[in-house]
């Protein structure tokens, strides 16, 4: 299995360009419906000149995941949060403690990611452990994240992560599903919000309906 890792190439433009072209291609078409000669046509390659950058197309499916996995997630570390949250006990400072949010100016290739994700994780054993692994990172920060704000008797202290953990996983697959389908974030039924700007009035919400009056 190809390792992410210990693979020993350099990050390359051309390799960059591979993977964005093959998120693209993937979340617009499917994993399997994608050859590797559409996938080097796309990049501007001969078939067996992308061979030189990946050893296979799950080896470049396992470098997507890779890479989000490296930029999305992190150990929850409790200290930096409550910092984080002391500092600005805002929607700002959830935003930045989050790993549901993505870096700026690449929230529109994770959503691509995240629509290869939901394509292929009943059908791909590593996509389904990556999948579970994306809630699992999220419920786990979340939780850090009203617990800090309730030691800083910000949040009331009956006021559980369960619900609004659902509602903001599902704002960020239906956006996926939504770009699987055409549709985009920015149609009318979102007044033509971003997903970055839904994740954020989505935590305005949630500020409101958890905060303690008058903290």
């Amino acid at each position: 299995m190809f390792n992410p890792e210990v693979d020993g190439r350099e990050k390359t433009p051309t390799r960059t360009k591979i993977v964005q072209c093959a998120a693209s291609l993937f979340a617009a078409q499917g994993f399997s419906e994608t050859s590797i000669r559409e996938l080097a046509a796309a990049v501007g390659l001969q078939g067996s000149a992308l061979y030189h950058h990946f050893p296979s197309k799950n080896a470049i499916l396992e470098y997507i995941l890779h890479d989000y996995r490296a930029r999305n997630f992190g150990q929850v570390d409790k200290a930096s949060i409550q910092a984080r949250l002391r500092e600005r006990p805002t929607v700002d400072g959830i935003l930045s403690c989050m790993s549901l949010t993505f870096p700026e100016g690449t929230q529109e290739y994770y959503v691509k990611v995240l629509c290869v994700v939901l394509q292929e994780q009943h059908r791909n054993p590593v996509i389904g452990e990556f999948a579970q692994s994306i809630i699992h990172n999220s419920e786990r920060k979340t939780r850090v994240i009203f617990e800090v704000l309730k030691e800083m008797n910000l949040f009331h202290r009956d006021a559980l992560p369960d619900y609004w953990m659902k509602v903001i996983s599902s704002l960020l697959y239906t956006f996926a599903s939504r770009f699987l389908m055409g549709i985009g974030d920015n149609s009318p039924d979102y007044v033509g919000k971003s997903m970055a700007e839904m994740l954020r009035s989505t935590l305005e919400l949630m500020m409101q309906c958890c905060a303690v009056t008058n903290a």
